[in-house]
């Protein structure tokens, strides 16, 4: 069975001292990105007072009609810890969703947009961070031969069980977590059926592993700590069905499953990994790129 390692969402970060500096590499980034063939670029504004600036715009970065990456800026407050006063700060985020979609057009599309505004940013010297990334194992083969389990689960948060009936028949979520607090996680994990999602004419099952800003905020960049993420998942290949639920009426048997039930298991056996090289490598050509490499093809 084959299988690889991709990211499908990224989210970055810039933050700035002014709003004037906050629009003019907003402008920047757009006028960048709408360079590029058959992009184009839609926005909806959001009112929240009734002065002539009480509004906010989101941008919808678009390819062939495909929604490819959202643009959004705002401001909060942070202490000055040398003053002990509070600044105002403004911030542009950019998120690219969908980055493997198994479309080559939109694929192609929304990497090099994205490869576009790293660029322009490390070209220019202007930090970003991270605030999202979701890891994904793509294995061409049928939903129900896929299973995902959580191995070391946080003391505070809610997971299904393995036999518990979940929403969607092509799809299994790993943590019990309500709609309106998804965003506010610090992880989620899941497993679907992509061939089914985008219509391929192949099996695909997709594990996906969902980094958000609350995990951002503690780790930043550090690929030892994505790889401890990742290693709190099993991803298991089965191609027996039988030997699969086998293994779920076991593990099932243990209240709490703890490491040597599980290795008494023997899960080690169907496991498929994550490939943190390609992980590493994707994170170094998000801060490394500049115009000169990303306008030859020298990544």
């Amino acid at each position: 069975m084959q299988y690889s390692t991709t990211i499908d969402t990224v989210g970055i970060r810039i933050e700035l001292n002014s709003n004037l500096k906050q629009r003019e590499i907003q402008n920047e980034i757009l006028s960048y990105i709408r360079d590029a063939r058959g992009i184009y670029i839609s926005y909806k504004d959001y009112f929240y007072g009734t002065g002539e600036h009480d509004f906010s715009r989101e941008y919808f970065i678009h390819c062939f009609n495909t929604n490819i990456a959202t643009i959004y800026t705002g401001f909060f407050n942070r202490i000055n810890h040398n003053t002990k006063q509070f600044e105002k700060k403004f911030y542009i985020n950019i998120k690219f969703a969908g980055l493997k979609r198994y479309d080559k057009t939109i694929d192609k599309a929304s990497f090099d947009s994205l490869l576009r505004v790293c660029a322009y940013l490390n070209t220019r010297e202007i930090p970003f961070y991270l605030t999202e990334l979701d890891i994904c194992i793509d294995a061409k083969c049928k939903f129900d031969h896929l299973l995902s389990i959580c191995v070391r689960k946080s003391p505070k948060t809610n997971y299904y069980s393995l036999r518990d009936s979940q929403q969607y028949d092509t799809t299994t979520y790993l943590e019990k977590i309500q709609k309106e607090k998804l965003n506010r996680a610090v992880l989620r994990a899941y497993t679907y059926d992509k061939s089914h999602k985008e219509d391929l004419d192949y099996p695909l099952t997709r594990f996906e592993l969902k980094l958000q800003p609350k995990y951002f905020n503690k780790y930043g960049f550090d690929i030892k700590a994505i790889e401890k993420a990742i290693n709190r998942y099993y991803v298991m290949y089965f191609e027996n069905l039988d030997v699969k639920n086998s293994k779920i009426d076991k593990y099932n048997s243990y209240i709490k499953p703890k490491k040597r039930e599980i290795e008494r298991l023997r899960l080690e056996d169907h496991r498929i990994y994550a490939d943190m090289n390609y992980i590493e490598d994707f994170i170094d050509l998000l801060q490394e790129i500049d115009e000169f490499t990303y306008t030859f093809g020298l990544y």
